[in-house]
């Protein structure tokens, strides 16, 4: 894949609890292809650099946009391997990482107004959501606004791109639903 648009990479666990760290490319055409893949001991920041160089030792030389979840080995190899791409983190993974800091009586209540956060029709409203629910519930949900803060730039990256590809560079769902 020459000019390769996003990469998801993934973490997986088979029912043999046997980690695969799997990488699908979708072109500008939005042609999904599984570029690699490598089952290891665990995820770790060594096992993603080596699965990143193999790509580039096959000739993956530029990555526009990484689609991640929040894992930091993750994150570390792909900033070391690949520098000068863009990351957005997965809006789905965010969402749960905040509401599981709110209570469960009260997620029901909140799960809308941060989703809307990403449902906007460009990045200066996204911000402006933001930045209502952070003023609503920064003093009763401290942590889960905290959690939002420290993600919000790479949760709304995909707002740099064309909107039709939108829906699918929100989230990581392509490739979790590669090993369903």
């Amino acid at each position: 894949v020459s000019n390769c648009f996003l990469l998801i990479p993934q973490f997986i666990e088979m029912i043999q609890k046997m980690p695969i760290l799997a990488v699908i490319g979708i072109d500008l055409a939005g042609k999904k292809e599984l570029l690699g893949f490598t089952v290891g001991e665990r995820e770790n920041q060594k096992a993603w650099e080596d699965l990143l160089q193999d790509l580039k030792d096959r000739g993956l030389a530029t990555i526009d946009l990484w689609i991640t979840d929040g894992n930091q080995s993750m994150i570390n190899a792909i900033q070391i391997k690949y520098p000068e791409a863009k990351r957005q983190r997965c809006i789905k993974h965010k969402m749960e990482n905040v509401l599981g800091y709110v209570p469960k009586t009260q997620q029901e209540q909140v799960q809308p107004e941060l989703l809307a956060i990403f449902y906007q029709p460009n990045q200066e409203k996204a911000q402006q959501e933001a930045v209502a629910f952070i003023a609503k519930y920064e003093t009763i949900y401290p942590t889960a606004v905290e959690c939002l803060r420290r993600d919000l730039p790479a949760c709304l990256t995909f707002y740099e791109f064309p909107e039709s590809h939108w829906r699918y560079i929100r989230t990581t769902n392509i490739i979790e639903r590669l090993f369903l």
